[in-house]
Formats: C-alpha cells, sequence, structure tokens
C-alpha cells in the first residue's frame, strides 16, 4: 500500500520509517477509524474521532485520508473549520 500523505512529508526518511512500521497495524487502525464513523451516522470530524479513540490526531488524520482514498467515507460538511465525514453507503 502506497503512503498517500508522502505529498505531505516530501519522502522524508522519518515518516517513510514511521509508515513502514504502521504498515502491520494499518488495516485494523483504519477499521478503528470506519467503526467511529459507523456509530455517528451524522458524521465527525478528524479531531472527534482522534477523541472517540481516544488517540492523538496524527494518527487519525492519515487514517481518514486513506478512507477516503478508498471511497469508505466521504465529506459531507463542515464543522468548527473542520471536515464532518460519513460512511459512504
Amino acid at each position: 500500500m502506497k503512503d498517500i500523505t508522502s505529498n505531505k512529508h516530501g519522502g522524508n526518511a522519518e515518516s517513510v520509517a514511521s509508515y513502514e512500521t504502521i504498515l502491520e497495524n494499518l488495516a485494523n487502525r483504519q477499521n478503528d477509524v470506519l467503526s467511529a464513523f459507523l456509530r455517528h451516522p451524522n458524521g465527525m470530524t478528524s479531531k472527534e474521532v482522534a477523541e472517540w479513540l481516544e488517540s492523538p490526531l496524527n494518527a487519525i488524520s492519515g487514517r481518514i485520508s486513506e478512507l477516503k482514498a478508498m471511497g469508505k467515507i466521504q465529506q459531507v460538511g463542515r464543522r468548527d473549520g473542520c471536515g464532518v465525514y460519513v460512511v459512504n453507503l
């Protein structure tokens, strides 16, 4: 799986190493994030998902980008300056 956040970090060696470290657990983390959206059908922001999962925002934002790229979630609006996403049924 390609690191879809590579444009943000420009192939920085530390970021690439971090991505390779999490690759094993990536599907599990994506499922955790997707489950949060399924429990909140009116949508959630990345900050809300991070709070719900008790995870740092930087651990969640990449998973949201991946789920968006996979077509599993879609942005439906904005709240408090952040995108609101729902599961794409």
